[in-house]
């Protein structure tokens, strides 16, 4: 997903600031967006969406029973009966999550008559209901809605100049899907003895979770993205999902200590560290 657009939400969250009506708009994964954010409104961990817990595994695999994502049958509009349904259903108390979470993959199924029902919902529904929108362009919802709602542009994950994997990320991945402690100490310590740079290290972090989620795709049955797919089969034969969920998170929270100036010595150590709690 886009980093920019996961820091966002990381920090709304954090803040305890997510809105409730929300647009993902772009040329990115505008589903993968409102799934990330949809788990982020449902973990009750203090960095959410921790991707570790129940409630996030449930909501990355459209799994969470209170998650509902509102799409017409063979791609046609959505019908009377099943918007009715959904503002039923939006006033149904959460089943085992902290709110109702809606999702609308296509805003482009949407009629005006839905969206102006919908707009009510948004309007005057319940407290713990919330409405994410995903349209690839804003037009294609009413000027009423946009303005009831806070609004995010999802870009592509990999943009086309960074889709060639850094030989360091290559290494580091080759490390990781052999699973080896004595193997990922020497390719971390090959990195602080070729002095990496901060800023190296961020975009090889990255690079090695992007191919990681990859990896947790293919593992829950879904294809993986054409970029740093590659390795999500090496990946996902050799950890479970629990496992790569953990390996996500703490790639994540490395390449953000990168950005926080932490010094390159000490993310390799932790990261060492972190790597044998994974095995």
């Amino acid at each position: 997903m886009d980093p920019t657009l996961e820091r966002s939400i990381r920090r709304a969250s954090r803040s305890g600031k997510l809105p409730h009506g929300v647009i993902f708009s772009g040329s990115g994964d505008l589903l993968c967006a409102a799934r990330f954010y949809a788990a982020a409104l449902q973990c009750r961990q203090p960095e959410a969406p921790c991707l570790r817990c129940s409630a996030c595994s449930k909501a990355m695999r459209d799994i969470h029973p209170d998650i509902i994502t509102a799409a017409g049958a063979d791609g046609k509009d959505l019908s009377v009966e099943t918007l009715r349904a959904l503002r039923s259903e939006a006033f149904i108390q959460p089943n085992e999550g902290v709110c109702k979470v809606f999702i609308f993959p296509d805003c482009r199924r949407l009629t005006v008559q839905d969206q102006n029902v919908l707009l009510k919902l948004v309007e005057d529904g319940p407290a713990y209901a919330a409405f994410l929108f995903c349209a690839e362009k804003v037009a294609e919802l009413l000027p009423t809605v946009r303005s009831r709602c806070a609004e995010f542009t999802v870009r592509p994950s990999v943009a086309q100049e960074e889709t060639e994997l850094l030989p360091q990320a290559q290494a580091l991945l080759e490390t990781m899907a052999s699973g080896e402690t004595a193997g990922m100490v020497r390719t971390l310590v090959g990195f602080e003895n070729g002095k990496i740079t901060r800023d190296k290290l961020q975009q090889v972090l990255q690079q090695c979770r992007t191919s990681a989620q990859q990896a947790l795709r293919l593992g829950c049955g879904v294809e993986p993205e054409p970029y740093f797919a590659v390795w999500a089969g090496p990946l996902s034969r050799r950890f479970n999902k629990k496992q790569l969920l953990k390996l996500c998170e703490m790639l994540g929270k490395f390449a953000q200590e990168c950005e926080w100036n932490v010094a390159v010595g000490q993310v390799l150590g932790a990261m060492a560290a972190e790597w044998e709690e994974i095995l």
